[in-house]
């Protein structure tokens, strides 16, 4: 029987790149041109699955759906064996969305769609890995649903590197196979670099500075992912490739354990040959200009299925955002006091417990209930 080379063959076309097959650098170990790799993986994996969904489901959505439009809030519900809120909203052409602190999710009756959609929390996949998220869905949708044909609608894969002096400047050094390439800078200081557009449905490429990311939204939980071999005075710089549905179908791959199995040679592929750094020269062919050292070190990322804990992930998320908070807390508490009277914390505190009194009588919202509230929607368990 004849079959189909898969493009993630070992015997594509490609030439082997040198030095691929040397043994493989010790986590923490320094790369190549002094570059070094943090921490690879999967960062993203978004599901779809069909599967037979019940009119007296349907129902039920419907129902709650109405109570979470006339509160203007979520509503609570059982989905399975989760317990989940609905939103007062849909999820793009999925008219019932609903949500848990590790995922979303969406639900409809149309045959032009899957029947649900799973986006499940960064965080969640980063502390339960991906073949435990991958479980975990699947054990919630058939819970409620019953068979479900699982199918992956994208997944990213990451590395994070230091020691790589990357910029905007440099982005005519990149050779690759998308036809768009933005370069992103705050203050003048490097920001990222774009190949590719996530409208095409198919792959982009990022390149950025993590740590800068991580100041502007969060996801203080990094940190302790990198470990010791992070130095915090030098800028994480993030490979990121977003490979959606179209692309992954090109490499024949749809089942979670289908690309979960295919991960590193799909970024062996993509780091061959969608997008590569150079090193210019007067050839005029770009695609022949030698590969820097830093790109090399790309290529070599350790892509691994590695499960953070969960509870490790959402203490950093927690943590990360009390620190982000914290100087306006201060702040507020200082002028508090300055309008109340008050010399210090413990004075401060019987004038903060009376107006928050008369705060909940006023609103008939009591801060336990404000606090539940807001657990919720930062995705806190």
């Amino acid at each position: 029987m004849c079959h189909k080379q898969s493009p993630l063959s070992t015997e594509a076309e490609t030439p082997p790149r040198d030095g691929r097959n040397a043994p493989p650098v010790p986590p923490g170990q320094s790369l190549l041109s002094g570059v070094r790799e943090l921490v690879s993986g999967v960062d993203a994996l978004y599901f779809s699955g069909r599967a037979t969904i019940p009119n007296d489901l349907i129902a039920r959505l419907e129902k709650v759906r109405q109570k979470a439009i006339d509160a203007h809030s979520p509503q609570g519900f059982t989905f399975g064996v989760l317990g989940v809120e609905m939103l007062p909203r849909g999820w793009g052409k999925y008219r019932y969305c609903f949500e848990h602190p590790y995922a979303l999710f969406g639900v409809t009756q149309s045959s032009r769609l899957p029947s649900v959609r799973v986006q499940p929390r960064a965080e969640f996949l980063h502390g339960a890995g991906p073949e435990g998220t991958v479980e975990w869905v699947r054990t919630v949708l058939e819970s409620e649903l019953g068979p479900v044909l699982l199918t992956v609608g994208r997944v990213d894969l990451f590395t994070d590197l230091q020691g790589w002096d990357v910029s905007v400047d440099r982005r005519h050094e990149f050779t690759c196979r998308a036809r768009s390439v933005h370069g992103y800078e705050t203050d003048g200081a490097f920001n990222g670099l774009v190949f590719g557009d996530r409208k095409s449905h198919s792959i982009m490429a990022r390149i950025y500075d993590k740590t800068v990311e991580i100041q502007s939204h969060g996801a203080h939980y990094w940190p302790m992912i990198w470990g010791d071999s992070y130095d915090p005075e030098l800028p994480v710089v993030r490979v990121e490739f977003e490979i959606d549905r179209a692309a992954l179908r090109e490499y024949g791959l749809a089942t979670p354990s289908e690309v979960l199995e295919a991960v590193g040679a799909l970024w062996a592929s993509l780091t061959d040959t969608w997008l590569v750094h150079r090193v210019p020269t007067s050839d005029q062919t770009r695609s022949r200009w030698p590969v820097t050292p830093a790109w090399e070190a790309v290529r070599r990322a350790r892509i691994a299925d590695e499960a953070h804990g969960i509870r490790r992930m959402y203490l950093g998320k927690t943590r990360g955002g009390v620190e982000g908070i914290l100087p306006n807390l201060v702040g507020y508490l200082a002028s508090f006091g300055a309008y109340t009277g008050a010399k210090d914390l413990k004075e401060v505190l019987p004038f903060l417990d009376f107006q928050l009194s008369r705060r909940e009588a006023e609103t008939g919202l009591s801060l336990e209930e404000r606090i539940s509230a807001r657990r919720k929607k930062l995705g806190l368990p």
